[in-house]
């Protein structure tokens, strides 16, 4: 697939305000899996200074500082990006990976622990959660790899309730487990963190997604991706219950969901008041 997308962020302050320099995660992947085309980052107010490289997870990124001040932001990137892998399941396990716990070579180890790591399962609560969940269903599909993570990813899709939360951060698991609800992000934690406890390193990843194909009108979108040795990085999509194929653009992914963000940056002002809006249209053709 081919798609035309249009991503425009605004933020609308109360009054005027100093920006400290902002980091844009908005590029998307250029790898096997899609194809960047025509990329253009456009800001107002314009920056004075504008980098661009790649971060520590090999994401890519703009940095822009600005001088005076302002009491709007707005980001508008375009592109074009040409989505590859049809079939999500066009590999072979090999290895030690055709049983849960996964396990690695001390030198994939080695790079992989940033994802093996939990992150936002460190409260009790949390920790037991969702380890009662993975070893529930890993028992459930007898210690298969890929029936656990679509397991998962289904029980997930049938049992949290999608909301729109305008709030940052992410809700802990124990309350997305509990009160079944969450946004994307939240029920994407639960997904990395089920996965981390079988040995299985996820990742968090920021972009977006077909939806309806009828529609023009898309929306900012959470996923993650999980590492199978003989798959490599591959994407599933709990929230749709879905495993990730030619209908996601990825902009950035991480360990860290923060650090997967599409913009990152402070603001000055005594008193001032944030409002976010975002429009997204992606066009197929």
């Amino acid at each position: 697939m081919r798609y035309k997308v249009n991503h425009t962020t605004r933020y609308s302050y109360s009054q005027a305000v100093f920006f400290e320099p902002h980091l844009f995660r908005m590029r998307p992947r250029s790898d096997v899996s899609q194809r960047l085309d025509n990329f253009s980052l456009v800001l107002h107010p314009q920056p004075v200074g504008l980098s661009h490289g790649l971060d520590v997870e090999n994401n890519a990124f703009c940095l822009a500082w600005f001088e005076g001040l302002f009491d709007s932001l707005e980001i508008t990137c375009s592109f074009v990006v040409e989505t590859l892998r049809e079939n999500p399941f066009d590999a072979l396990l090999i290895g030690n990976s055709v049983v849960l716990p996964l396990s690695f070579p001390d030198q994939e180890q080695l790079f992989l622990a940033p994802y093996l790591g939990h992150g936002q399962a460190l409260e009790q609560l949390d920790h037991s959660a969702v380890q009662g969940l993975a070893e529930e269903i890993c028992q459930s599909v007898r210690n298969d790899p890929l029936a656990f993570l679509h397991e998962l990813n289904q029980m997930l899709f049938r049992q949290i309730e999608k909301v729109e939360r305008t709030e940052t951060g992410i809700q802990t698991i124990h309350q997305t487990l509990t009160q079944l609800t969450g946004a994307c992000r939240d029920t994407t934690v639960v997904f990395m963190e089920a996965c981390r406890c079988m040995n299985i390193p996820a990742r968090f990843v920021s972009g977006c997604q077909e939806g309806d194909p009828e529609k023009e009108e898309a929306d900012l979108h959470a996923w993650a991706e999980v590492y199978l040795p003989g798959f490599g990085w591959r994407g599933y999509d709990p929230t749709n219950g879905l495993a990730v194929a030619d209908r996601h653009i990825a902009y950035a992914a991480s360990a860290l969901p923060e650090n997967a963000a599409p913009v990152a940056g402070m603001f000055r002002g005594t008193g001032a008041a944030a409002e976010l809006q975002h429009r997204i249209t992606m066009i197929g053709f």
